[in-house]
């Protein structure tokens, strides 16, 4: 037994099993001719891996950042070339587009222009009545705001209408006696002053007048069919402004929860910075244009109550017609007072010269009290613009928007100048300049 396991035990000593670096043993180099065959060591595990890790892609932030931008300039002037070759049905579909929004359009500015009022009546509803719950105070501001303004609309204007209509009907019916007057009068002035050619201006006035009186014949005859054709059309936007009106009353009750998605809506697109900037340059914007439109109505308002209340004081005829007009007019900065002023001095000059002088020293006065005193009073520095730009921001305004145009210019470029403004300082800042 004991040779056995000897036996058995030797035949394990003989046998001999490759190591572990047999595959590692280097062989001998062989020659064979002129050429030398020789046989490399195997590259190792990690060496493969190191050369795989190599030849992996690897991403770049660098050239897809210039991917991004490649293919949004191409998208871009794609569509710039198919706006331009498609100019018909890109503005019809605007059109169509911008007719479906006009309801929420339409609200936007009538909660815009009513905001400031139920402001107002908000803080005067805390400040005498203590009303400290919120949603309260909204209801009863916006309920008084609405029946205030609606008030005016529906129950102020028509009766506004009636008197400018008669006004107008006496001027026509005293057309006659109107022109021989203002003709009696060029010709006492030509008396005072003959070396001034009278005669051309007499006849220039002569062929002037006809005119004159078949305009203001025809519109005082259309008046009425302009008045139902303007019902009619009032009654087919009926809808829309009945739904434009229940919008901004939803608009205006749910104010903060807007303001509030807007909040997190920039914070969640922009840096935390550049989105508490935004912020506070949409509100001086807005603060900007509503302080403009509401100020100067008021300020026209007033300005035009006070005509009324000077020409019945000077016992002048036509106030309601005179005081509208100058009202209205006030609403242009600078220039308002005297275009409301021209038609009530044609009209006295007319009639009694001495009402004429009367009426532009009135008016005069009215424009030095607003200019002085009550504009800022009202209006304070809502602008922040120099004469300069007010007068730009009129012309160009008035020459592509006409009166309207006229009075929103001037807010619009206010806002144009704040912006630039802002710009401008944030980079003289980021330069670390400061002018004075």
């Amino acid at each position: 037994m004991k040779e056995d396991k000897d036996s058995k035990k030797g035949k394990k000593d003989k046998v001999k099993l490759p190591g572990k670096n047999f595959l590692k043993k280097e062989k001998p180099d062989m020659e064979y001719g002129p050429l030398q065959i020789s046989y490399e060591q195997e590259t190792p595990k990690e060496k493969y891996e190191e050369e795989d890790e190599k030849h992996k892609f690897s991403a770049s932030q660098k050239y897809f950042t210039i991917c991004v931008y490649a293919l949004a300039t191409i998208t871009v002037a794609a569509l710039i070339i198919y706006a331009i070759m498609n100019l018909g049905k890109i503005s019809d579909a605007i059109s169509q587009f911008l007719g479906v929004l006009s309801p929420f359009i339409t609200a936007f500015f009538i909660a815009f222009i009513i905001n400031p009022l139920i402001k107002r009546i908000e803080k005067l509803l805390d400040r005498w009545f203590h009303i400290k719950r919120v949603r309260t105070r909204v209801m009863i501001s916006m309920l008084l705001s609405y029946l205030i303004v609606f008030g005016i609309l529906v129950i102020g204007i028509p009766k506004l209408a009636d008197s400018v209509g008669e006004s107008i009907g006496e001027l026509l019916k005293k057309q006659d006696g109107i022109y021989k007057q203002a003709v009696d009068f060029l010709q006492n002035i030509e008396e005072y002053f003959p070396q001034i050619d009278f005669g051309y201006i007499e006849t220039q006035f002569q062929s002037f007048w006809p005119q004159l009186v078949n305009y203001a014949t025809g519109f005082a005859t259309d008046i009425v069919p302009k008045i139902l054709n303007l019902g009619i059309s009032i009654a087919k936007i009926a809808i829309n402004l009945l739904l434009s009106v229940a919008i901004s009353i939803y608009m205006l009750y749910d104010k903060r929860g807007l303001s509030k998605i807007m909040t997190k809506t920039l914070y969640a697109v922009l840096p935390v910075q550049h989105a508490g900037r935004t912020i506070r340059v949409i509100k001086e914007c807005g603060r900007i244009f509503s302080g403009f439109i509401v100020g100067k109505s008021i300020d026209s308002l007033i300005i035009g109550i006070l005509c009324f209340l000077l020409m019945k004081i000077l016992k002048l005829p036509y106030e309601v017609l005179l005081s509208v007009i100058v009202g209205v007019t006030n609403m242009i900065p600078y220039f308002g007072p005297f275009i409301g002023a021209v038609p009530g001095v044609l009209l006295f000059l007319c009639i009694n010269p001495i009402h004429a002088i009367v009426f532009a020293v009135m008016i005069l006065a009215l424009q030095q009290f607003d200019g002085w005193v009550l504009g800022p009073m009202i209006l304070g520095e809502s602008t922040g613009l120099t004469p300069l730009w007010v007068i730009f921001g009129i012309t160009v305004g008035g020459a592509y928007g006409g009166v309207l145009g006229m009075f929103l210019g001037v807010p619009t470029v206010a806002v144009v100048a704040y912006l630039l403004n802002q710009l401008i300082e944030g980079e003289l800042q980021k330069k670390q300049i400061k002018i004075e």
